[in-house]
């Protein structure tokens, strides 16, 4: 069911992306449409990243369904994000795409640190 959810999730947000992107200019939508822009990136992204811890879970051959992978999605699917945000702010270098790493890296550390406590 879940499963589902996210898959409708992530097609309706991107048909919305393409219908936003294709039909409206930046300096249209104003506020209240940069934060629908982002929030429906962000659940595409959160798809496409769900799509892919799964895969990895199946190649490492660990079965069975996991909550924490939903996590481990939502972690990953804010690195591409945030650096959507920087570039848009103008700032995007080496260092910034650095950061963004070592955030999600800890992000994921920190959730594998706290399903693993006793």
């Amino acid at each position: 069911m879940v499963n589902r959810l996210i898959l409708f999730l992530t097609l309706f947000s991107a048909a919305g992306l393409v219908v936003m992107m294709n039909l409206f200019a930046p300096m249209d939508l104003g506020p209240f449409g940069v934060l629908l822009f982002f929030t429906m990136a962000y659940m595409v992204l959160f798809g496409v990243c769900t799509l892919l811890v799964k895969i990895f879970r199946g190649i490492t051959a660990r079965k069975g369904k996991r909550k924490v992978d939903y996590v481990y999605a939502a972690i990953i699917a804010l690195g591409p994000l945030m650096l959507l945000m920087v570039q848009s702010f103008g700032s995007f270098s080496l260092w910034t795409v650095g950061l963004v790493v070592l955030f999600v890296f800890l992000g994921c550390f920190m959730v594998k640190k706290v399903v693993s406590r006793p």
